[in-house]
């Protein structure tokens, strides 16, 4: 199953050297702590490294990248939560649903069509339920 408990995550949660790989192949480096940017160690030193601020800023983007697809996920999947369960093991309870099935959905809809019923009705009911469980953060 799926943690959703990382949806908020920030740049801090980014490792260091996830980022500076994505900003370039072609220099040699190592970093002691993975979450200190201080701790980067340049072996190369006769070509130009990423800066500081290259780095938070990929890092960045990253989170924002996890937190967008963290989002969709609990829209149409629902959330889940860690729970362990009689042996011990941990495990992903569903506590809220997402959007039902495209399936479901157009059953819905044909319902809803039906009854002329589409301002109001099951489907947009339905959808509107997750929108406000889930909603945009920004």
């Amino acid at each position: 199953m799926i943690d959703f408990s990382q949806i908020n995550m920030n740049a801090n949660n980014i490792p260091i050297s996830i980022a500076i790989r994505k900003l370039t192949s072609s220099i040699k480096w190592s970093v002691v702590n993975d979450y200190d940017i201080t701790t980067i160690q340049w072996n190369d030193t006769d070509v130009v490294q990423p800066t500081v601020k290259q780095i938070e800023s990929m890092r960045q983007q990253m989170a924002n990248e996890q937190n967008a697809i963290e989002y969709v996920k609990l829209r149409t999947e629902g959330q889940y939560q860690p729970v362990v369960d009689d042996n011990g093991e941990t495990i992903y309870k569903k506590v809220e649903d997402g959007y039902p099935t495209f399936a479901q959905q157009l059953d819905l809809l044909y319902h809803d069509i039906e009854a002329d019923n589409l301002k109001e009705g099951s489907w947009i009911t339905a959808i509107r339920a997750v929108k406000q469980k889930f909603p945009k953060s920004s």
